[in-house]
């Protein structure tokens, strides 16, 4: 079995890159369906970037040098003296600025430090640990004292300016001084203390504990979590249901594409999740399918998959009611109707890039949803407009609106241009 890789990579690229490679080397379609889907016979894969597959990095076991010019492992204690890491809330100063560490995350080997809530806050800092590929270095210790040779974690710092809307950022790959030690996960989080000290200008420094939230796709015990809200869960999933019908065939991911997910929307439902995947079959054309998940007690599940002239909001997992927001059973019906339409007028076609925008006024019982689409991935837009009015029992579609029809909201008038 053979998968060629050809990608539109983006920045969560990365889980679609290693399946791929293991299935292009190992050969293993029939073996991954054996064991029954899952990875276990990637941990240990990856001490060789392997043959003949190009544009692929994997990460090879390496050993660091300290100072004092002694090598060993990533993960084990070097013989130099550090200092004890204060037993508080990790914080102290990074580019010049105090630093209090109010979050943080660990997602497939990167650490990252914020100083706000969020990803987007002021200023961060990233250690990536090069650990091996989706797994949470629990009970993990790195240390060194002006890191010096091949294969050190690398330190990010990163940093909004005032008047720039793209953040800065500044790599430290050698002699800087850094000391992390992780604990064992609990309740999905991984704790851990830190001290770190960089080569620059004012000596950036932090040094305390901190609790990780665990974040991204990741393997437990060799086999994948599919419990993770992760789009890369759902590349995983896809990448499992193409190989199922036929291990042996070669395929070619071209895109995956709008991979999101949502929480219940009622009581006693399940997350959900949704991604576009775009791929070739031999040498036949390049075909889009789309991928409704849930997720159950075991973790998520593919529930659907649809085809490129379907829309997902015209196939909810869940149906909307009447007690229902508007705005969602709105979409649920233009979406339906657009889609039988496109059908019928357009069988060869698709639908791509549909957005919706509802606006509707109670008082006069009227209501209007608006549609973009294309017909052709990357293609001309195109936009219709549909009518609703608030029935007894609830909003119902009246008609799609004519290119000279008008609808005043506030006045609650339909009229001809």
């Amino acid at each position: 079995m053979s998968l060629n890789l050809k990608m539109n990579l983006d920045k969560k690229s990365l889980t679609q890159i290693v399946v791929l490679v293991v299935l292009v080397v190992v050969g293993v379609g029939a073996y991954f369906l054996q064991q029954g889907g899952d990875l276990d016979f990637v941990t240990g894969f990856f001490a060789n970037k392997p043959a003949g597959t190009k544009g692929v990095t994997t990460r090879a076991p390496t050993t660091n040098k300290s100072a004092a010019g002694t090598s060993e492992p990533a993960d084990n204690k070097p013989k130099v003296d550090v200092a004890a890491i204060p037993a508080t809330p990790a914080k102290g100063q990074i580019h010049g600025k105090p630093f209090v560490v109010v979050g943080s995350t660990i997602d497939n080997g990167v650490l990252t430090l914020n100083l706000g809530k969020d990803a987007q806050a002021d200023l961060n800092v990233r250690i990536v640990l090069f650990t091996p590929a989706w797994e949470v270095p629990a009970g993990k210790h790195f240390k060194f004292t002006n890191a010096s040779g091949t294969g050190l974690p690398q330190v990010v710092v990163s940093w909004n300016e005032v008047g720039q809307e793209a953040s800065r950022e500044q790599k430290f790959t050698d002699k800087y001084s850094l000391q992390l030690e992780f604990g064992l996960e609990k309740n999905g989080k991984l704790p851990g203390k830190i001290n770190l000290t960089l080569p620059d200008e004012v000596k950036s420094s932090i040094a305390g504990t901190f609790e990780a939230d665990i974040k991204g796709f990741r393997l437990v015990n060799g086999k994948p979590d599919l419990t993770v809200d992760s789009t890369d869960t759902f590349q995983f999933l896809v990448l499992r249901e193409l190989l199922r019908d036929d291990p042996d065939k070669t395929v070619e991911i071209v895109a995956f594409r709008d991979g999101r997910y949502a929480a219940p929307e009622g009581q006693g439902s399940h997350m959900t999740g949704y991604l576009e995947a775009e791929y070739r079959v031999g040498q036949r054309a390049a075909l889009t399918q789309r991928y409704q998940f849930t997720k159950e007690a075991d973790g998520w599940k593919v529930a659907h998959v649809l085809n490129a002239n379907q829309l997902d909001e015209a196939h909810p997992l869940v149906v909307p009611g009447p007690k229902d927001a508007p705005e969602r059973m709105m979409t649920y019906l233009a979406a339906k109707k657009l889609e039988a339409g496109i059908q019928k007028k357009s069988p060869k076609k698709g639908i791509y890039d549909a957005a919706f925008t509802v606006q509707h006024n109670d008082k006069h019982k009227l209501a209007v949803c608006e549609v973009s689409y294309r017909l052709e991935a990357g293609g001309k837009p195109q936009k219709t407009v549909y009518l609703f009015r608030l029935k007894p029992k609830g909003w119902v579609l009246d008609h799609e609106l004519g290119k000279k029809e008008k609808v005043n909201l506030k006045s609650g008038r339909v009229s001809n241009r």
